[in-house]
């Protein structure tokens, strides 16, 4: 198996380990009597140590590989899932999802990994391998997590099981970091590769290089609307179609299959013909139309059409970004980029499911698709100079443009301007 196929099957099983867990959090803590403040610190812990760790990771693949990185980002998963298994301690288990945040690098480190090993015009389809691994993670982990809760043994046990199964995939993919994956970064004549201090400063710095904000910021964006489908679809279902959650993770596990699906294969026919900068504004579009269709859908056939549109937009856009992304920066950068990239789409899923649920259920089952419907529009009124630029085939609108389409013009981020952003 080539590297990039290694790398693509340990990102599957560690989204499947960390899939069979997240459903199952809530009802997990709930059944030991903590109360909900403690059950949402749960919650938010993971997020909030990965947007902290995240970048530091990525900067350290940058000097010292992404291989020992992997390792040991892959071991704090499977120790984290362990310990959530078996203790009932509630700090102790706040502790653990502390440990699983800090190590949860290891999907941008993949991802910086991947654009090490692809040329630049096929890395948009390598990370639409990554993003398949992901859905089909999402869809697969919460079918096997009920199929676990479904086994004919103690309620106690039927309960830590799926964090145990976790715990073994998330070894399993450690084993397969040490065992058949390579490191992809050469070393300098010096033995390391240079890498910025780590601090936040270098994280600013980082964004506002030319070129890269923009692609940072439409990230942003594009998982801030998707996180507030993915935080109150269920909720929903069951309140305007009556669905009980068995029914609701068929529909969940229908529009993983679709995003995969083109993440993974119609990506790559679609970025050779018509670029990256068409594809996001391509996706962004038909999300958008989604979230509308979702608002006001009242019957499963307009509900299905929505579905349809929603995943196919957030499979074109997620690796369009992140392809134009990886080739806009650096070699020795990737891990650095990436991480800061990480992090915006973690501050967004943090700040995301906190508003969805409270529009949710303080004015409609509506209002969270019409403010990710908004939250769209802002996108595409971001990404307006791609589709400009592209049309023109030419850098008649300067720097912005060339942030997307690099036959706009506009020259991508120099060794100098990246020497200019390093922290003091």
């Amino acid at each position: 198996m080539s590297p990039l196929g290694v790398v693509v099957l340990i990102v599957l099983v560690d989204l499947l380990g960390f899939s069979i867990v997240m459903p199952l959090l809530a009802p997990f803590a709930r059944h030991y009597g903590f109360g909900g403040w403690q059950i949402g610190l749960l919650f938010s812990a993971y997020p909030m140590c990965q947007l902290v760790a995240g970048p530091i990771l990525g900067r350290l693949s940058d000097r010292f590989g992404r291989r020992p990185i992997l390792v040991l980002s892959q071991a704090g998963t499977a120790v984290s899932f362990l310990i959530l298994g078996l203790t009932r301690h509630y700090w102790i288990m706040l502790l653990a999802r502390m440990l699983d945040g800090a190590s949860g690098g290891n999907i941008l480190v993949a991802q910086a990994y991947v654009a090490d090993v692809t040329k630049p015009e096929h890395r948009a389809r390598g990370m639409g391998l990554i993003g398949m691994a992901f859905g089909l993670g999402f869809v697969l982990g919460p079918m096997l997590a009920g199929v676990l809760l479904s086994l004919p043994i103690p309620d106690d046990l039927r309960l830590r099981l799926p964090f145990l199964v976790a715990a073994g995939f998330s070894t399993m993919a450690w084993i397969l970091v040490i065992t058949r994956l390579p490191e992809s970064r050469p070393r300098d004549e010096d033995g390391v590769t240079p890498a910025r201090v780590l601090s936040w400063r270098g994280v600013v710095d980082t964004i506002r290089l030319p070129g890269i904000g923009r692609l940072v910021l439409l990230g942003f964006l594009g998982v801030l609307a998707f996180a507030a489908f993915e935080s109150t679809f269920a909720l929903v279902l069951g309140l305007r179609f009556g669905w009980d959650p068995r029914t609701a993770s068929f529909a969940f596990a229908a529009i993983g299959l679709l995003t995969a699906g083109v993440q993974g294969g119609l990506i790559r026919r679609l970025v050779p013909r018509h670029g990256e900068p068409r594809l996001i504004v391509a996706g962004l579009g038909l999300a958008a139309s989604g979230f509308v269709g979702m608002a006001m859908a009242h019957g499963v056939p307009a509900l299905g059409l929505s579905m349809v549109l929603l995943g196919t937009g957030q499979g074109l856009l997620s690796p369009s970004v992140s392809g134009l992304l990886s080739r806009r920066t650096p070699d020795h950068e990737q891990g650095a980029v990436f991480g800061a990239y990480s992090s915006a789409q973690t501050l967004a899923r943090m700040v995301s499911y906190s508003v969805s649920n409270v529009l949710l259920g303080r004015i409609s089952t509506a209002a969270p698709y019409w403010a990710a419907f908004g939250v769209e529009l802002l996108a595409l009124v971001a990404a307006a100079p791609v589709a400009v630029a592209t049309a023109a085939g030419a850098g008649a609108l300067g720097d912005d443009a060339g942030a997307f389409a690099d036959d706009a013009g506009a020259a991508a981020p120099t060794e100098e301007d990246f020497g200019r952003s390093r922290s003091r």
